[in-house]
C-alpha cells in the first residue's frame, strides 16, 4: 500500500480520500504522479525548497535584494558550477592539444642549440667567430638566415640540416667605437612549423685599433688619456665637421695634404685667432679631402695654458700629430757667427708624450712619427749646438790671430823699410810671422770644411726648432 504523500508516514487504501493519520486530504493518482514528477525534478536540479509557511513569504522585505531562504545546497552552487566550467575548460585544452600531436605529429621542427650569443672586445681584433647548431626532427628541412646589422656576417646564409649543420657568426669591430651592441639572426625553414626563430647577439667593444694606437702613443695612465666619439671639445666656437667619406691616410698621403694645405699660413692674433682655430681649419680642411683627422686638446704640467693640434691615425705609421699653428713672429735659429733669421715652416710634426716634454719638428724634416725621432733629433740638435761652440770658440781665436799675423806683418815691413834695422831683430820677427801663418793656414783648414759640416746639418735639422711648450700631463681626442 502507498504511503500518505503529505505526512509520508502512513499507508493508505487506494481510493481513500483523507489520510487516516494526519487527516490530509489526498490526492488524486494523476496529481500524485506529477507531484513525484515534480519532486524528482527539483531534486535533480538543486532546485528544491522546503516547505515554506505564509507566513514566511509574507515576512521576506519588500525592498533591495530579495533576502529568500536558500538550503545549504542551494549556497554551494556556485562554487560547484566555477569548478565544473574550469573541469569543462582543462579538457578542451587538453583535447585541443591531444588533437594537435594527433594531427601534426611528423611536421619537423628546427633546433638551434644556444638561444642567445654573445661577443666581447678588449684587444681591439676582431673576436672568435661563434656557431649556431642546427638541427630538426622527424627528416631533414633547408634554411636560410639573415642579420639585421652590417658588423655581424654568417657563413653559410642558408643550406639544409642534413647537409650543412651550423651557421658561423663573425663580428666585425673595423670602424666602430667603444660601446654596446646588439643585434639579431632570424633563421627560417618554411618547412619546420617553429621558424622563424630569433637569436639576440651583443657585443662589447672596450677597445679599439685606434683607441689601442693612442694609447701607445701617449703612454701614460689611462687617466691620463681620453678618446671620444660623436662629442664635441669643451670650448666655444669649436665647429668640427666631419666628411661622409672621410678615411684614416697613409704618411705620404698625410704628407701631401699637409703640404698643399695653407692652414699654417694664417697669422697667429691672441684672443682671436689662435691654436685651437688652427686646429679647427685644419681639420675640416682635411675632412673636406676625406682624410679623417682629430682635435686634440693637451695639458701641460705646472702650466696654466694649454694647447690644441690635430691627430690623424695613418694606416702604415700609426697614430700622426701634426702641429701647424702658424706663427706671424720671426724665430732666430744659431749659426757660426752672428744669430740670422730664417724662414720658419709652421707646418710641423708634433710629439705628444705624456710624462714627457712637447715638441714639435718641421715636417720636411721629420722622417717618422714616432717619439724615439724626437729625442734623436733633440740630441742631434745638442751634438750641433755643441760643435756649434766649439766652432765659435776656435773661430774667434782664428780671427784674434788674423789680427795679430796682420799687425806683425806691418810692424814687420815698418822695420825692414827704415833703411838701417836690426837683423837678428827682423830675423826672429819674420819667422814668429812665418809660424803665425802656418798656424792659420792649418786653422783655416779646420773651420772651413767645419762651417760647410755644420751648414749641412743645420739644413738637415731644419734651421730653428721651435721651443718645447711644457710637460705634457693629458690628453683629449676627438673625432
Amino acid at each position: 500500500m502507498p504511503l500518505c504523500i503529505n505526512c509520508g508516514k502512513t499507508e493508505v487504501s487506494e481510493g481513500a480520500w483523507f489520510c487516516p493519520d494526519c487527516s490530509q486530504r489526498l490526492k488524486g493518482r494523476d496529481e500524485l504522479d506529477q507531484g513525484k514528477e515534480k519532486y524528482h525534478e527539483e531534486a535533480r536540479t538543486g532546485s528544491r525548497e522546503p516547505h515554506k509557511s505564509d507566513a514566511y513569504r509574507e515576512s521576506k522585505p519588500s525592498y533591495g535584494v530579495s533576502y529568500e531562504y536558500r538550503s545549504p545546497c542551494e549556497r554551494q552552487k556556485k562554487p560547484r558550477r566555477a569548478l565544473r566550467i574550469t573541469a569543462i575548460t582543462a579538457a578542451c585544452v587538453a583535447i585541443i592539444a591531444i588533437v594537435i600531436v594527433v594531427i601534426d605529429p611528423f611536421t619537423p621542427s628546427l633546433y638551434t642549440g644556444a638561444l642567445n650569443f654573445s661577443f666581447r672586445v678588449d684587444n681591439g681584433l676582431n673576436p672568435s667567430p661563434q656557431a649556431v647548431h642546427l638541427a630538426s626532427d622527424h627528416g631533414a628541412v633547408d634554411w636560410s638566415a639573415v642579420a639585421d646589422t652590417p658588423w655581424l656576417t654568417l657563413s653559410p646564409l642558408d643550406g639544409r640540416t642534413d647537409e650543412e649543420t651550423s651557421i658561423a657568426l663573425s663580428a666585425n669591430i673595423l670602424g666602430m667605437h667603444p660601446g654596446e651592441y646588439s643585434a639579431t639572426v632570424t633563421i627560417f625553414a618554411s618547412a619546420a612549423k617553429n621558424t622563424p626563430i630569433e637569436i639576440p647577439v651583443s657585443l662589447v667593444v672596450t677597445e679599439t685599433k685606434e683607441t689601442l694606437a693612442f694609447k701607445e702613443a701617449v703612454g701614460g695612465e689611462t687617466d691620463s688619456l681620453r678618446v671620444h666619439y660623436d662629442k664635441p671639445p669643451l670650448y666655444s666656437g669649436i665647429d668640427l665637421i666631419d666628411g661622409q667619406s672621410a678615411t684614416d691616410p697613409t704618411w705620404q698621403q698625410l704628407l701631401q695634404f699637409i703640404a698643399s694645405d695653407d692652414t699654417d699660413e694664417q697669422t697667429y692674433i691672441e684672443g682671436v685667432y689662435v691654436c685651437r682655430d688652427f686646429a679647427e681649419t685644419l681639420h675640416n680642411n682635411a675632412e673636406q679631402r676625406g682624410i679623417r683627422s682629430a682635435w686634440v686638446g693637451i695639458d701641460f704640467a705646472d702650466a696654466t695654458f694649454g694647447h690644441a693640434l690635430n691627430a690623424f691615425n695613418t694606416i702604415d705609421q700609426g697614430v700622426v700629430f701634426v702641429d701647424c699653428t702658424g706663427g706671424g713672429f720671426e724665430v732666430l735659429a744659431p749659426s757660426l757667427g752672428d744669430n740670422q733669421i730664417y724662414e720658419v715652416n709652421y707646418d710641423r710634426i708634433a710629439y705628444v708624450k705624456i710624462g714627457e716634454e712637447y715638441g714639435s719638428v718641421d715636417v720636411e724634416i721629420a722622417k717618422s712619427p714616432r717619439y724615439t725621432f724626437y729625442e734623436q733629433y733633440e740630441q742631434r740638435w745638442e751634438y750641433y749646438r755643441s760643435r756649434v761652440r766649439e766652432y765659435n770658440t776656435r773661430a774667434e781665436r782664428y780671427m784674434a790671430g788674423v789680427e795679430e799675423y796682420v799687425a806683425g806683418v806691418e810692424e814687420y815691413i815698418d822695420l825692414v823699410s827704415g833703411g838701417t834695422y836690426d837683423y837678428a831683430e827682423a830675423q826672429m820677427l819674420y819667422l814668429d810671422l812665418e809660424r803665425q801663418e802656418d798656424e792659420l793656414e792649418r786653422e783655416e783648414a779646420y773651420l772651413k770644411p767645419e762651417a760647410d759640416y755644420l751648414n749641412q746639418l743645420l739644413q738637415d735639422l731644419g734651421y730653428c726648432p721651435l721651443e718645447p711648450l711644457g710637460v705634457v700631463s693629458h690628453v683629449e681626442v676627438y673625432w
